[in-house]
């Protein structure tokens, strides 16, 4: 178990109108295929720290405008410290924008605690042999078929 969070990247989205934070460290069960197979590494970016909070809030106020979701991706974001995410999470909701996690795991397999700081999670592993261009949900495009994204208080 690791127990602190390395941010590998974080980056603005226009499509989406969203802020992305890429949180380093994954095992890798999604294969080949995965799309950030450069970040599985625990100890790639920087900790999550002040500094690094310091360093989005200015990014975050700056670009209020244009920012209408935070992304939490990975690596894998649930095989980090559950309470460093909790943290992590919760210093984003400030922010007052939606909250989206992106994990490999189903719903059911998701700490409570997080599931209520989150207003979407996108779940399921990527499986190359579901790949799919037709799975969209909640004006996103789903790699493989058995991804879903739940809107929470909705579906959870």
């Amino acid at each position: 178990m690791v127990f602190y969070i390395n941010i590998a990247a974080t980056q603005y989205s226009l499509k989406h109108k969203s802020f992305n934070v890429y949180i380093a460290g994954c095992d890798g069960l999604c294969g080949d295929g995965c799309h950030n197979k450069e970040i599985w590494d625990f100890n790639k970016g920087e900790k999550y720290n002040l500094t690094w909070k310091n360093n989005v809030k200015s990014k975050l106020i700056n670009f209020d405008k244009i920012v209408d979701k935070i992304f939490i991706m990975g690596g894998e974001p649930l095989l980090q410290s559950r309470n460093e995410l909790l943290s992590l999470i919760s210093f984003l909701k400030m922010f007052s924008n939606e909250i989206w996690l992106w994990t490999r795991f189903e719903l059911n397999e998701i700490d409570d605690g997080i599931k209520c700081l989150c207003n979407y999670i996108k779940t399921g592993k990527y499986i190359e042999q579901l790949e799919t261009d037709n799975n969209i949900q909640y004006g996103i495009k789903l790699a493989t078929s058995n991804q879903n994204v739940y809107k929470l208080g909705v579906d959870y």
